[in-house]
């Protein structure tokens, strides 16, 4: 299984420098950020795209995905001005993803800011939004991986991978998937939820991970191995699923970023390693 690194690890550098740091710590897959950072179309200009293409082939780096933006791309809200520009936003990422030949854009299926209308209203209104962005992810050749969300007291709708299988088979495209988040699986509130029996569910929808560790309190993005996570779960249900996607990290950047790469790199190779 290949191990992949997030830009988002290098929030402070330009992407033209994340990514070359990514492929110096030895990496050979990235997710590129573009969230108010990198390549959102809010920061990013179009006729900067050939030119991303060409330095990830130079560095004989392969876009795995694209984490679409979340700041003001909220789906599941229920104003209409703020959903249809989370929707040109969105769309407008896609087309981004297939300019630098990256296959999968990863998308939050909710905002937490929109807890307050309940889980039925939030998943209305983002297969609404979603009715509308996959054709175009369909028409591009780019696949959007659904994200499993935190949850805390409140139910959020996404939070489960039963959730985004449900969106899955009501949106009846092969261009819709799963990103599982094991950071954001190990904060649900209920213990008896097992991130194997997360990812065993998934089954053929996951298309990728976001890899990090926390303590089961808060979202730490912390490497792998430095929290309460148990790697062996989530090596036994990737394997039992037959998982043939990027074990990519989401590691939030803290101290010195390039002995934190290499560290993550050494840590999930362990970690695929002894399970």
């Amino acid at each position: 299984m290949k191990v992949g690194y997030h830009t988002w690890s290098f929030s402070s550098l330009s992407l033209e420098k994340a990514l070359k740091h990514i492929r110096d710590a030895g990496f050979t897959e990235v997710e590129i950020n573009a969230n108010m950072a990198h390549l959102d179309p809010r920061i990013c200009k179009r006729q900067e795209l050939p030119q991303i293409r060409n330095l990830l082939k130079d560095l004989s780096l392969h876009p795995n995905s694209v984490h679409m933006p979340i700041d003001g791309a909220d789906i599941s809200t229920s104003n209409l001005e703020e959903r249809r520009q989370a929707i040109k936003l969105l769309t407008d990422t896609l087309e981004y993803c297939r300019a630098i030949e990256c296959p999968i854009a990863v998308m939050h299926p909710s905002h937490f800011n929109s807890l307050y209308l309940g889980v039925e209203v939030m998943k209305k209104n983002s297969m609404e939004a979603l009715r509308e962005i996959v054709p175009k992810a369909e028409d591009l050749g780019v696949k959007i991986a659904l994200e499993n969300m935190i949850e805390r007291e409140k139910r959020r709708f996404g939070s489960r991978i039963y959730d985004l299988v449900k969106i899955i088979e009501d949106i009846g495209s092969p261009y819709v998937g799963i990103c599982l988040d094991t950071g954001h699986t190990n904060l649900l509130p209920d213990p008896n939820i097992s991130l194997k029996d997360e990812i065993i569910q998934a089954g053929e929808h996951l298309w990728t991970l976001h890899v990090h560790d926390n303590d089961g309190v808060e979202d730490r993005h912390w490497p792998p191995g430095d929290g309460s996570i148990n790697w062996s779960q989530v090596v036994t249900g990737l394997r039992k699923v037959n998982y043939q996607g990027v074990f990519m990290m989401e590691v939030q950047e803290r101290g010195n970023p390039d002995e934190l790469a290499s560290k993550c790199l050494q840590k999930a190779t362990d970690i695929l390693n002894t399970y």
